[in-house]
This record gives structure tokens, sequence and C-alpha cells, in this order.
């Protein structure tokens, strides 16, 4: 048993006086932070592979930049982020994860005054006062690194992201965040950048319904391809699939004409064409209704009469 449960599922199977407490001696095997923790070597690998590049990015920036280190993988509510960082600070909502879902780089204040004060030839003296925004100039710096880091990311997220990443949106602020909820829990990365003396906070967040959705693929991308998808994931394929647009053409009638005729056509020409009493209805091309044209309220329109016959093969 002891080299298939963690000792703290140990002792939640093995309480036996508060087995009737409320949330005493259960362990809930679906929870996040479990989850979380069970994914914690492949995310390591993930966000040490964007440690390694953000690096040698931020270098060519500011020279001073020594390291950028893995500080801690967990897993947060929106309002416990919201009090962990503070105004002002450089937060880009990065598009590109599966499901719509967004990541989020964020930079500590602290970290932003530093960079900017040496990009601009400084010594990364640290700022006076409370303020609540960026500078013009630091709001077009961050935004300026953070969009060079955007190959970063997604070298590191290859395994799951399949378009090219881009920054939506820049805030200074993260309570100006509007697309999620103070419920939703995410998955938080904070990175330490080292600066000569000098230590600051880099944040890298994903939403957890984009890491349970590709859970697989981040853990064992080969074993993934094989095992069919959770309930979960099919529901939302299955939403996403049901609000994507797509386009209809009533048919209203054919006719056949010579290449002679056709060529001689001019502005003015008139063709005739059979009375459309019965049309057909495509999706794709393919025929998928069979209706009546006419109108209602108003409007040209048709009346759905049934599906389309099935053509019997030939023999």
């Amino acid at each position: 048993m002891s080299d298939v449960l963690d000792p703290e599922e140990l002792e939640a199977l093995m309480a036996g006086e508060d087995d009737n407490a409320p949330g005493k001696g259960k362990y809930n095997l679906a929870r996040q932070d479990y989850a979380v923790q069970r994914l914690i070597p492949a995310l390591s690998l993930i966000q040490s592979q964007f440690a390694g590049a953000t690096k040698d990015r931020m270098q060519e920036f500011v020279a001073a930049v020594s390291s950028v280190q893995t500080d801690k993988i967990t897993v947060m509510k929106f309002e416990e982020m919201l009090n962990t960082l503070s105004a002002p600070c450089s937060l880009s909502v990065v598009q590109g994860l599966p499901m719509n879902a967004n990541l989020f780089l964020a930079f500590e204040s602290d970290l932003v005054f530093q960079l900017v004060d040496r990009y601009f030839g400084g010594s990364g003296a640290s700022q006076q006062g409370d303020r609540e925004t960026l500078s013009v100039s630091e709001f077009s710096f961050m935004e300026m690194l953070s969009t060079a880091l955007l190959p970063d990311i997604a070298g590191a997220w290859k395994s799951v992201m399949k378009t090219a990443p881009s920054i939506a949106v820049q805030y200074n602020d993260p309570r100006m965040l509007d697309t999620i909820s103070e419920a939703d829990s995410l998955v938080a990365t904070r990175f330490t950048v080292n600066i000569g003396e000098f230590s600051g906070g880099l944040w890298s967040i994903v939403p957890w319904s984009a890491i349970d959705a590709v859970r697989d693929s981040i853990g064992d991308p080969a074993k993934s391809k094989a095992k069919p998808s959770s309930d979960d994931w099919r529901d939302r394929l299955l939403d996403g699939l049901e609000s994507a647009p797509i386009e209809m053409v009533a048919v209203l009638a054919h006719t056949k004409l010579s290449l002679k005729k056709v060529a001689k056509f001019k502005v003015g020409d008139i063709i005739d064409i059979p009375s459309p009493e019965e049309l057909i209805l495509e999706v794709d091309g393919k025929p998928f209704m069979r209706g009546r044209f006419g109108s209602h309220q108003g409007n040209l329109a048709v009346k759905l009469e049934g599906p389309v016959p099935k053509k019997r093969p030939q023999r």
C-alpha cells in the first residue's frame, strides 16, 4: 500500500474515529490539488524549460539578469491571486491554449521597476512612493518584453498549444480581469528572477479548466493519443461544436445551357429556370433537407418537408 498511496491518503483512509465527522476520513482523488500534485513532474519540466528560455530572453534587454528559477507551483483561487499580485504589476493575457483558455503572464511591481530602471541605464534603485499604475514608458517596455517571451511560452507548452500565442490585452491591475471569476481555480507558477542582489517574482498562471482538459497531453503526450477523452472534455467539445457557425444554402433550381449560349451572355439577358416548388437545403455542399419555397411574415422563407432521400447504391 505504501508504494501506491501517499502518507496523506493512508492517514485519511485509516482514520476511524472521525469517519462520521463532516469532511473527515475521506480523500477526494479527483480534487484539483491532488491532480496537480500528480502533474507536478510534467509541469515542472514545462516551467523549467520556460525559465531557461526566459533568462536568455531577458538578458537581451537587461544583461544583469543572472537567473530565472522555478519557485513554486500552486493551485489558487482568483481571489487569492488578487491578494498576491498587487497593483501596479504587468499582467498580460496570452491567447493560444486549448478551449479558448488564456494564460496570464504577470511581473510583480518590484520586478517591473527593476527591469525598467536597468533597461534605461539605471542601477535598479527602488521606487519610492505608492503608485497604482505604471508609467507610459514602463507599460511600453513591459509590453515589448512580454511580446518577446511569446516564442518561449509556445516552446514550453508545445505539447498542448497548437496555435501561435498572442497577447490579447495587457493590464497593470489584476482586478481589471473580467474573463474569470473569484471562485475560479488557477494553476500558478512563480519564478524567481535574480538581478544582482535583487530577487523579484514572475508568474505564469493558467486556469485549472485548461490544465484539466489536456492533463493527459501534459503528462504523457504519446499515451494521450491512445486514451479516450474524459466525459468533461467530451462535453466541452460538444458545446464548442454546437456553437460553431455553418453555412446553409437553399438551392432554388438547376438548369442546363450550352457553352455556346453562355459565351454570348451579356448584361440584361434573362435565364429561364423552372419554378422552385421544392428545393434542397445544403450544408457544406451536401444535401441536408428538402423544403418548399414561400414567404413568412413578409420575408422569403423555406418550409422544411423532410430529409433528402438517400440514393441507393447501384449494383
